[in-house]
C-alpha cells in the first residue's frame, strides 16, 4: 500500500517525522565502500553488501529507522547497527512501552517494545541499542 512505503521508504527527512516517531542518524560514504556514522557503530559486512544502503565516498545521507524496529543488546548479541545510550525516560503506551535514550553525544533515540520485551534499566542506566540494514531506509542528501 501506498501508506506503507511513505512509512517505510519515506523521501526526505520531512516527509519521515511527518509519518510518526523516527530514529535519524547522519553518515557518509567511506572509501572503502563502506558507511561511517556519526553517533552510531555500523558493522555493515563487506561494506556495499546490501542494497540499498550505501554511500559514495563522501557523499552523505541520513539512516532512517522506526523505533519498533530497535532491540536491545546484551552480552554476545549482535547488529550490523550499535548505538550506546542512556535511558531518559520510559512511558507507557498500553500494550507496549516506549523509551527515549540519549546517546553520548546528546541526541535522542526512541525505542518501542512490546511490555514482554521491557527494558529492565531505570533512568540514567547504560544500554545498547541495535538494528539490522533490513529495518533501515537511507535518505540520501539533495
Amino acid at each position: 500500500a501506498v501508506a506503507d512505503e511513505i512509512y517505510n521508504r519515506p523521501a526526505n527527512r520531512f516527509v519521515a517525522e511527518f509519518m510518526g516517531e523516527v530514529n535519524l542518524f547522519e553518515a557518509e560514504g567511506a572509501a572503502n565502500g563502506g558507511l561511517r556514522g556519526q553517533d552510531i557503530e555500523i558493522r555493515l559486512e563487506g561494506g556495499n553488501g546490501v542494497s540499498g544502503v550505501t554511500l559514495g565516498p563522501g557523499e552523505r545521507g541520513t539512516i532512517m529507522v522506526r523505533p519498533e524496529c530497535m532491540r536491545f543488546l546484551a552480552g554476545s548479541d549482535t547488529a550490523e547497527f550499535v548505538v550506546h545510550g542512556k535511558l531518559r525516560d520510559e512511558y507507557a503506551l498500553g500494550s507496549r512501552l516506549q523509551y527515549e535514550f540519549e546517546t553520548s553525544a546528546g541526541a535522542t533515540v526512541t525505542v518501542e517494545k512490546l511490555r514482554e520485551a521491557r527494558f529492565g534499566g531505570k533512568p540514567g542506566s547504560e544500554a545498547v541499542l541495535g538494528f539490522d540494514a533490513e529495518n533501515v531506509h537511507l535518505i540520501r542528501d539533495a
